[in-house]
C-alpha cells in the first residue's frame, strides 16, 4: 500500500481505521461534497449559489457597516435576489473602496461557527495592496481546493516536491510538504525556494533536489525550460508542474509539452482576497470556477455579461467569508468565458485567465528573479494608495506612488533605502507622487512593475 493510500487516524486510542478528528474530518466531509456538487447542472449549481448568497446578504447588512449603507443605497430587498443576473442590481466593488472604507469593511459578532478569524494583506500585484479578514470556513475551502486539484489532475503526495513562490523568506528542505496535505497524507519531502533567488541558482538547486513535482511562476518556469532545453534534460521523474500567480502563455505550454518524459503543466488561478477562483479542467481544457464557494461574472467594457468567447473583466461574489465579505469585487484581471465543459462537470468555465504579468527585474550583473519591493512597509513611511516601479535601465528604477499628501524629501529618501534593500540592489532611484491613480496597460491591466530591459 502507499502512503496515497494509507489514511493515517488522528486519535491517539484509535489507530485503524482512520478515524480523523478537527481540520482532518472537517476537510474530508467538504471534499466528499465537493466531489458531488461538481458534477451539478449549471442550473442546480446556481440556484443553491443564489439561496447561500441571499443568506450571506442577509448577515452583512446587519453585520457591516459598510455593507449597511452601501445595500440601503440600491433600494433592494434581499428576495430580489434570485439569479446571477440580478446581481447587476448592485454596484460593482472597486479596490480603492476596501481601502478607503478601513475596519467599516469588516464584518462584526462573526459566529463561532465560523473558526478563527485571521487577517491577510494582498500581494499587491495590482499595485493596491488591500487587507482582508479570513474566516476558518473560508480556510476551509482554500484546503479543499487544494485537495481537489491533486484528485483532478491525479498529483501523488508521496513523492519530492519543490515549491518556488514570494511568501518564503529563506531555502529550506523539510521532511514533508506541509498544511494542508500533511493534514489527510503522509507526503515525500519538499524543497522551498524564495521566488527572489537567481533564476541560475534556481535551476542548481531543483537539479540537486530532483523533485517529481513543482510549484513555479511561469516568468520562473520559462527559464527553467530554456535550461532543460538547452542542456537536453530536465529533473529525473518530474511528472507535474504546478503553474501559478501569472498568466500562462500558450508558447510556454508548448514548450513543456515538448520536454522529454510527458510533464503534466497545471495552471491555477487564485488570490489571496477571494482564495482558489478557477482550476485547469482535467479532461475539457480551460478553467472551471469554484463555484461552490465563488460567484464569477465575466463583464464587458459597459458592464454587461459577456457572451462564451468574449473577453471581458472579471467580477467575484465570495459566497462564504463572512470576515471580509466581498461582492461584485473587480478584481482586476480579465478572463475569456468559455461554455459548457465536455467533461461534463456544471461547474462555471473560463476559456483563458488573461492579464497576469509580473515582469522580472534585472540586475546588472545579469541575475533575473521576482522583484519583492518592500511594499508590505511603506505604510511605515507614508500612507500608499498605489504604486508603480518601472526598471528604465540595468542601473535606473522610476517608483511613482499615489498618496493623498505630498512626499517630504526625507521619505522619498526613506523609500529609496527600503526599496533598493528590498531589491537587493542599489538602484538609482527617482522617487514621484501624484493624487489621481495611475493608469492601466491598453488591455485593462494595471501592472505594478515593468521592466523595459529586455
Amino acid at each position: 500500500m502507499s502512503s496515497n493510500d494509507l489514511k493515517v487516524s488522528n486519535s491517539r486510542s484509535h489507530a485503524w481505521p482512520a478515524v480523523r478528528l478537527g481540520l482532518a474530518a472537517e476537510i474530508s466531509a467538504l471534499l466528499a461534497e465537493l466531489n458531488e456538487t461538481q458534477w451539478l447542472s449549471q442550473e442546480a449549481i446556481e440556484t443553491r449559489q443564489m439561496h447561500q448568497f441571499r443568506e450571506l446578504l442577509k448577515f452583512v447588512i446587519q453585520h457591516s457597516p459598510f455593507y449597511a449603507q452601501r445595500f440601503a443605497s440600491c433600494g433592494a430587498s434581499v428576495s430580489d435576489f434570485r439569479t446571477i443576473d440580478s446581481l447587476r442590481g448592485l454596484p460593482l466593488l472597486a479596490r480603492q473602496e476596501l481601502q478607503a472604507a478601513g475596519a467599516e469593511f469588516f464584518c462584526k459578532d462573526i459566529p463561532r461557527d465560523q473558526g478563527k478569524i485571521g487577517e491577510t494583506q494582498t500581494s499587491g500585484s495590482t499595485g493596491e495592496p488591500v487587507r482582508i479578514r479570513k474566516s476558518g470556513i473560508a480556510q476551509l475551502f482554500w484546503h479543499a481546493h487544494s485537495f481537489r486539484n491533486h484528485a483532478w489532475h491525479q498529483i501523488p503526495f508521496d513523492v519530492r516536491y519543490s515549491i518556488i513562490r514570494p511568501t518564503v523568506d529563506a531555502y529550506a528542505e523539510q521532511p514533508n510538504w506541509g498544511a494542508p496535505f500533511v493534514f489527510l497524507y503522509e507526503t515525500g519531502p519538499a524543497q522551498v525556494i524564495p521566488i527572489t533567488t537567481p533564476l541560475a541558482e534556481q535551476f542548481e538547486l531543483l537539479r540537486k533536489f530532483q523533485p517529481e513535482t513543482l510549484l513555479v511562476y511561469p516568468s520562473n518556469l520559462r527559464y527553467l525550460v530554456d535550461r532543460w532545453r538547452a542542456e537536453g534534460s530536465c529533473p529525473r521523474g518530474l511528472t507535474h508542474i504546478k503553474s501559478i500567480g501569472e498568466t500562462l502563455p500558450d508558447d510556454l505550454r508548448r514548450a513543456v509539452a515538448e520536454l522529454d518524459g510527458g510533464i503534466s503543466l497545471i495552471d491555477g488561478y487564485s488570490s489571496q482576497e477571494c482564495g482558489v477562483i478557477a482550476m485547469q479542467c482535467p479532461e475539457g481544457g480551460g478553467y472551471h470556477v469554484m463555484s461552490e464557494s465563488l460567484i464569477v461574472e465575466i463583464l464587458d467594457q459597459d458592464g454587461e455579461p459577456c457572451a462564451p468567447g468574449e473577453i471581458g473583466r472579471i467580477v467575484v461574489t465570495d459566497l462564504v467569508n463572512l470576515a471580509s465579505p466581498l461582492i461584485r469585487y473587480d478584481i482586476g484581471d480579465y478572463a475569456q468565458l468559455g461554455g459548457s465543459c465536455s467533461c461534463g462537470r456544471g461547474l462555471a468555465r473560463l476559456d483563458k485567465i488573461l492579464g497576469r504579468r509580473r515582469n522580472l527585474i534585472v540586475k546588472p550583473n545579469g541575475d533575473r528573479h521576482w522583484p519583492l519591493v518592500g511594499f508590505h512597509d511603506f505604510d511605515d513611511i507614508a500612507p500608499i494608495r498605489q504604486y508603480q516601479m518601472i526598471q528604465e535601465t540595468v542601473e535606473r528604477i522610476t517608483v511613482r506612488f499615489v498618496t493623498d499628501e505630498p512626499l517630504t524629501a526625507d521619505q522619498k529618501t526613506a523609500f529609496t533605502g527600503l526599496v533598493q534593500k528590498a531589491l537587493g540592489y542599489e538602484f538609482e532611484m527617482e522617487i514621484l507622487d501624484q493624487r489621481d491613480n495611475l493608469p492601466r496597460q491598453p488591455a485593462g491591466k494595471f501592472e505594478e512593475f515593468i521592466s523595459k530591459v529586455s
